[in-house]
């Protein structure tokens, strides 16, 4: 059965898009099909996995509006067993005109529901707001992962209220779950990381084990549009992505390294003994 996971923060600079692209690729390391749904207007997921929304036939901008299905706006193969469902700017404008719309909070999930057979996983990047376009996305989740940004100081807060928003979609039946609290941007050195980490335990939400390091490794993969775990995947931040998708999945997620010096998104391999060691 597909798992659904909306990645949320309301609050920028949480690493959603981060978050959501690393664990794709762990997911995908660990032999399950994944599908990204990059629902916020700023498009980052898109632009990590190296896709432009110009280039793409279609968008999910075109799905909203009714321009195409789901499984023919799909990018496939864009990081080995992820494929994608782009973003688009024209989203802001999208938002807007669900306003008016009838079950408006259903359109992500109706335009999924054709193509939740072929994965084992949909990660849906959410704006960083409460809008319609994120309820949409809770709507459609089994489960919301929530990325806190370890160096934000009122990080906590935007949780709370996330929690919350979450908390009033359940008591209107909306059958959706906390996966758990995701501590990133971790440098465990400074004083606002004990702060927010007590912080977040008074929550009363699962706090995650993983823990996803402050690392400049991050930006170079995001300006360079090849996510982190396929650019350097012996670093300590892709080991942390590969235990997040353990923790997630259950499985074992081995180290795959690039066959070619630029860390092509295509050719990756399973590093052999030596290269562990």
């Amino acid at each position: 059965m597909t798992r659904v996971i909306a990645v949320a923060n309301q609050k920028g600079g949480a690493g959603k898009s981060t978050v959501t692209v690393n664990l794709a690729v762990a997911l995908g390391q660990a032999g399950k099909r994944v599908l990204v749904v990059d629902a916020d207007p700023q498009f980052d997921s898109t632009a990590m996995l190296g896709c432009a929304p110009e280039d793409a036939a279609h968008t999910i901008a075109d799905v909203f509006l009714g321009e195409a299905e789901a499984a023919a706006a799909l990018r496939t193969a864009v990081a080995p067993a992820v494929d994608l469902l782009a973003g688009d700017a024209r989203m802001a404008d999208v938002e807007l005109t669900l306003v008016s719309q009838v079950r408006r909070e259903e359109f992500l999930a109706e335009a999924l529901r054709e193509v939740l057979p072929a994965y084992d996983y949909l990660l849906i990047d959410c704006p960083p707001n409460l809008g319609l376009l994120t309820v949409n996305a809770f709507v459609a989740a089994d489960e919301v992962l929530i990325p806190i940004s370890m160096i934000d100081r009122n990080a906590y807060k935007g949780a709370a209220t996330l929690l919350s928003t979450l908390e009033t979609l359940r008591s209107r039946r909306v059958s959706v779950e906390t996966l758990g609290l995701l501590r990133n941007n971790v440098d465990a050195r400074r004083n606002t990381f004990q702060t927010l980490d007590d912080a977040l335990s008074a929550l009363g939400a699962p706090v995650l084990s993983a823990q996803i390091p402050m690392r400049s490794g991050f930006h170079d993969a995001t300006t360079e549009g090849i996510p982190l775990m396929l650019r350097r995947p012996d670093t300590r931040e892709a080991e942390a992505f590969r235990e997040l998708a353990t923790e997630i999945d259950g499985g074992s997620v081995p180290l795959v390294v690039p066959d070619s010096a630029d860390g092509a998104i295509t050719a990756t391999r399973r590093a052999t003994p030596a290269e562990v060691a």
